[in-house]
């Protein structure tokens, strides 16, 4: 038998067995009839008989005849360009999401993806959406609806990759809380629209930055200042601003990946260089309805491409990939004016509709005073009296310059003291104003002298005081994920508390003597030659012939005929970073804690490398989650090590848990602008990275290998001291074989740091 007619064949049986199992559901056998004989006239046999067994699992679900309902209304109206597994996967997807987290879940699914199937334009996005979905619903069924209602505005300006991203993400951020889950997924917490529109494509304006003035000064002879803008807290894309001399630009824009950000990017600053050259007037707003200042933007921003193209034609082929909108069926404000937009720049596009006609012919006969910026206010006006009449709604709120490269055109406004003036007319300069004000008060963003290389900077933060000042954020890795979150841990900074008894390690008298005689004649870096000596190791043959000579001509001097290596300048700079987790309280079978035996070791090293004239500082950590990484000071490299140093060490406490990446990526930066021939992190811990929010072992450990790999990229050499019986099987992994040590008995630790230090120096 064929295989079209077996599949024919399971086809039939597969109808079959469903229309028996519907037998007393004459309503919705009625409906998977017809959705049935919709699908029969454009789906293989054996997609059909896929599609009766996805009915069947709904139907069996008992996730009620709504869901049922809606599935087999979106098969009736589903469309031949697509495939119908695209269609069974929504239904599978229906049943999974509704088994976790109820039937109106399902519905709610299965009502939105009828509206955001456009934007996923392959199988692809779709399973990863729907994915990612599933996933949510099995960790937050309570937050997967709120997730869903969102799906639409989430996928306007990303992509599938985009929106699974910031889903784990989420799931990231909440730390298994179920209420942090739904003020992140509810769009309410303004991480949750940072990290949606910074999707996975990281910081493309720091990698740009020096690209784009290049482009700036080769364009339009002019060197300006850049300027990164503060992620919007709203899924709303930012786009360019001009505004005090200063090109403002979005981290990213979503959506735009690779080499179409470049060319976003690079579109953007030819765009705001014409608005620079040819924009020479601020138009006031008097009382013009946003429509009516939108559409005035729309025609200055068209008005000085137009004079752009005239001097530098090249620039369409920069331009017009961006144009892509064509005409639809059902006429909005919005959608007309991107119509417009690109029947202005691009000839070849024809649109039936008639106000797009009548501005691209307003335009055109206005050619001829194309110098003159008032045309835009003239032509502006005209087209908007025509969309008012036209009874098209505008919402000021949401609407957003399109195509993405196009700047807000702000600067384009003289806004003024306008009291009597209706909300309406100013609400877009409102948003940005409220939105501007999040970045740094003197107009220049924290990161302007940063390096492009985002994998250990530190950004200012802003969150409330515990435990010490809020210093720095830092990135994590997401391993799952293969994503590096920005801006997703904060260091809270402070000096650690000072002991009415402070530390003394001079009692151990034995220990001291050995530390002065391991560290009296090392040093690190290269050995310095002394000529000319009286005695030393080696004879110097040059002042030795010298030496000859002048006997020989009659001359006696003292015979300085040796040469001696002796060592050269101490040139190494320590950091010891003690892990400050309430584990470390732990004590072994003679009352000892680790904290102790930390305190010891940190104490003797420090007295030993100042001894040495080399610099250290001792540092300390602890976490209790990722907005709360406590960093404490002990010892700064250019304190002695006095008391007030070891009054500090005695006021160490054990608490929290160990979030050991931020705490290197921090250290790291200490050690960064040091000045010294070698760098070395060194850590005491006594167990692996965890914390309170990280369910999955792995994730921190991973994050932390990422740190300790960038860090040596960066030329510190970094070592760990494993301290306890514990077998740390992870601590080879974070920082390689050669460089994770073992001290199973705590009381031997001093004496092992100092080796290392011995080794060191050699």
């Amino acid at each position: 038998m064929a295989v079209a007619q077996i599949s024919s064949l399971d086809s039939f049986r597969s109808g079959r067995r469903l229309a028996a199992l519907l037998r007393g559901h004459d309503d919705v056998g009625a409906a998977v009839q017809a959705a049935r004989a919709a699908l029969y006239r454009m789906a293989p046999p054996d997609h059909l008989a896929a599609w009766d067994e996805a009915v069947h699992d709904l139907f069996e679900a008992n996730l009620g005849k709504a869901v049922l309902l809606g599935f087999l209304q979106l098969s009736q109206q589903w469309r031949a360009p697509r495939s119908t597994y695209d269609l069974i996967a929504i239904g599978r997807a229906a049943g999974d999401i509704g088994r976790n987290a109820g039937s109106r879940a399902a519905h709610a699914l299965l009502a939105e993806m009828s509206k955001v199937l456009p934007r996923l334009s392959g199988a692809g996005e779709l399973s990863t959406v729907l994915a990612a979905l599933g996933e949510l619903a099995d960790v937050g069924p309570e937050s997967v609806g709120l997730a869903i209602g969102r799906l639409g505005q989430l996928l306007a300006h990303a992509g599938g990759e985009d929106f699974s991203a910031w889903v784990s993400a989420g799931l990231r951020a909440s730390g298994g809380r179920a209420a942090r889950r739904r003020t992140y997924f509810a769009l309410d917490d303004p991480l949750s629209a940072r990290l949606f529109a910074v999707g996975r494509t990281g910081d493309d304006f720091a990698r740009l930055e020096k690209r784009l003035a290049a482009t700036m000064i080769a364009l339009w002879n002019r060197k300006l200042r850049f300027r990164k803008l503060a992620i919007a807290p709203t899924p709303v894309p930012r786009r360019t601003s001009l505004a005090a001399g200063l090109i403002g630009l979005p981290e990213t824009f979503p959506g735009f990946e690779g080499e179409a950000a470049d060319a976003i990017y690079l579109a953007a600053v030819a765009h705001a260089g014409a608005h620079l050259a040819h924009s020479t007037v601020r138009f006031p707003v008097g009382r013009l309805k946003a429509l009516q200042i939108a559409l005035v933007s729309l025609i200055e921003d068209a008005r000085v491409e137009t004079l752009a193209l005239r001097e530098m034609p090249g620039l369409r082929r920069l331009w017009l990939p961006f144009h892509t909108v064509t005409s639809s069926g059902q006429a909005t404000a919005a959608g007309l004016m991107v119509r417009l937009a690109r029947a202005l720049i691009d000839p070849d596009y024809q649109d039936p509709d008639a106000w797009v006609t009548k501005g691209r012919q307003l335009f055109a006969d206005a050619a001829g005073r194309s110098t003159d910026p008032a045309i835009s206010r003239e032509i502006g006006g005209l087209l908007g009296n025509d969309i008012g009449q036209m009874r098209l709604q505008f919402n000021a709120k949401s609407y957003v310059v399109e195509p993405a490269y196009r700047d807000d055109n702000l600067a384009l406004w003289d806004f003024g003291d306008q009291p009597d003036s209706p909300t309406e007319t100013i609400e877009l300069a409102i948003d940005s104003v409220r939105i501007e004000r999040r970045d740094d008060p003197s107009g220049q963003s924290t990161d302007d002298n940063a390096r492009p290389d985002e994998t250990l900077r530190a950004k200012a933060s802003a969150v409330t005081l515990l435990d010490g000042f809020p210093v720095a954020t830092y990135p994590e890795w997401d391993y799952a994920a293969r994503t590096e979150r920005a801006d997703w841990t904060t260091i809270l900074e402070a000096d650690a508390d000072v002991s009415a008894q402070p530390f003394d390690p001079s009692t151990d008298t034995e220990a001291m003597r050995w530390i002065t005689e391991l560290t009296r004649d090392a040093s690190i870096g290269r050995r310095v030659r002394h000529k000319g000596q009286r005695d030393g190791d080696a004879l110097d043959i040059d002042a030795a012939i010298a030496l000859t000579i002048e006997r020989r001509a009659g001359s006696i001097s003292e015979p300085r005929v040796y040469q001696r290596d002796a060592p050269g300048p101490r040139d190494l700079a320590i950091l010891l970073l003690l892990d400050l987790s309430q584990s470390t309280a732990d004590r072994d079978r003679r009352g000892r804690t680790v904290l102790d035996v930390e305190r010891k070791a940190a104490a003797i090293l420090a007295t030993a490398v100042d001894a040495a004239n080399d610099a250290i500082a001792v540092h300390g950590f602890s976490s209790d989650g990722r907005e709360r990484v406590r960093y404490l000071r002990i010892k700064g490299f250019e304190e002695p090590m006095d008391a007030v140093v070891r009054a500090r060490l005695a006021g160490l406490g054990s608490s929290h848990s160990t979030r050991l990446g931020a705490a290197l990526r921090h250290a790291g930066g200490y050690l960064a602008g040091r000045r010294a021939f070698r760098k070395v992190l060194l850590v005491l811990t006594d167990g692996e990275p965890s914390d309170v929010d990280v369910p999955d072992p792995q994730y921190l450990v991973e994050d932390a290998r990422r740190a300790a790999q960038q860090l040596r990229r960066r030329g510190t050499d970094i070592f760990a001291f494993g301290i306890g019986e514990d077998r740390f099987p992870q601590l080879d992994r974070i920082f390689g074989e050669r460089c994770a040590l073992r001290v199973p008995r705590i009381e031997v630790l001093p004496q092992r740091v100092m080796q290392l230090y011995a080794e060191l120096k050699k």
